[in-house]
């Protein structure tokens, strides 16, 4: 029973006002994941266990958790998401789900089928998270996150986390429509996997037609990041001869100005920051001038990792999966109506600067 209890808290917590009876009358879904192997789609659903009850797959399951993980497969996405729904006994109830995970397999077997279908399916949120991983579902799902009953919801936590400190970039339904409807332009959905025994944001998958196309590290995603989250923030170091310094930056104020004449596109983008100064490794107590070649060092290391993400973005991928699209159509709808988008972003020349400003210092005062 206090499993149960445990579960029914978690979903008051966000989902609005309930009558007991509709909860106990409903298989409520946190977290679903789709797998396509040996022909065959699979679906997952990580369901909400009011009763206290296990009525996992798995064999070795017992009867003390919060969340049971139910799976079914079948040759098309209908007859794998009917067979779970016969499964389940109860109504399916998708209006409490937090996240939607793809393994690389569908991934790579295309997924425009199944985000064409929640356009028609109103009890598929448009906000619903999207994350890819290389595990195998029950893997991922039937992991031990520290401190949480539910992997989805740690993940969703996770995600929160980082997008509201400005370390990651999040993708929902409704981002990934938006792309389709565009057609010209790729997109990315964030992969997690388990490092350490920790659920982990691992990277960005790439996908253009609705395909993945690779991947990309958490630890390259800076630039990617300063592009599709207005928050960007993260830390970094300054070496001014044989002092480092830590800070930590904010995205103040982005503009992406396209300029497009004779079929040759440039990008112009100008990026300011600010920066606090967290620290120093060694008690050195910094001048205008050493602040000045702080800021220009911090400005130097953060457009490294812009113009990276725009060189992987048109090079390696050769998909616009960084918004640029939205400001060149901005300008010329017109033109973007008519020509091919890959080809001209995939040959813009960058023009890109940065400024960095500090405003703020934890170090040592005179």
């Amino acid at each position: 029973m206090a499993v149960g209890l445990s579960a029914t808290i978690i979903l008051f917590s966000f989902s609005g006002c309930w009558d007991s009876k509709d909860i106990e009358q409903k298989d409520i879904h946190i977290t679903e994941a789709i797998d396509y192997k040996d022909k065959n789609f699979i679906y997952y659903g990580e369901v909400a266990n009011l009763s206290g009850n296990s009525q996992s797959n798995n064999k070795e399951g017992n009867n003390n958790q919060a969340f049971n993980i139910i799976s079914a497969k079948g040759r098309t996405l209908v007859q794998a998401r009917d067979a779970l729904e016969r499964k389940s006994g109860k109504t399916v109830y998708l209006g409490a789900c937090r996240l939607l995970v793809f393994t690389d397999r569908i991934a790579d077997f295309g997924l425009e089928e199944y985000f064409n279908r929640t356009r028609t399916q109103n009890e598929t949120r448009k906000s619903l998270r999207l994350v890819t991983t290389s595990l195998e579902p029950e893997e991922l799902l039937k992991a031990k996150p520290d401190n949480s009953l539910s992997t989805g919801l740690t993940i969703d936590n996770i995600i929160n986390k980082l997008t509201s400190d400005g370390s990651a970039a999040s993708v929902n339904i409704g981002n990934i429509l938006e792309a389709l409807a565009v057609k010209k332009v790729g997109f990315l959905i964030p992969d997690f996997n388990i490092t350490d025994s920790y659920v982990t944001l691992t990277g960005y998958t790439v996908f253009k037609n609705s395909k993945s196309i690779g991947k990309f590290s958490a630890e390259d995603s800076k630039g990617m990041v300063c592009f599709l989250n207005p928050n960007a923030s993260f830390v970094y170091d300054a070496y001014i001869d044989n002092r480092k310094y830590n800070a930590t930056v904010h995205l103040k104020k982005k503009t992406i100005k396209p300029i497009y004449t004779n079929s040759q596109l440039s990008l112009n983008i100008n990026m300011n920051f600010t920066a606090e100064l967290n620290y120093a490794d060694k008690a050195y107590i910094p001048d205008n001038n050493e602040i000045s070649r702080i800021q220009i060092t911090l400005s130097e290391t953060i457009k490294k990792d812009i113009v990276q993400a725009l060189e992987v973005s048109q090079n390696r991928f050769k998909s616009d999966y960084l918004g640029i699209y939205r400001y060149f159509r901005g300008n010329y709808n017109s033109d973007f109506k008519m020509l091919n988008w890959e080809q001209i972003y995939t040959q813009a020349d960058n023009i890109v600067q940065t400024e960095v400003e500090i405003t703020n210092s934890n170090l040592p005062q005179n």
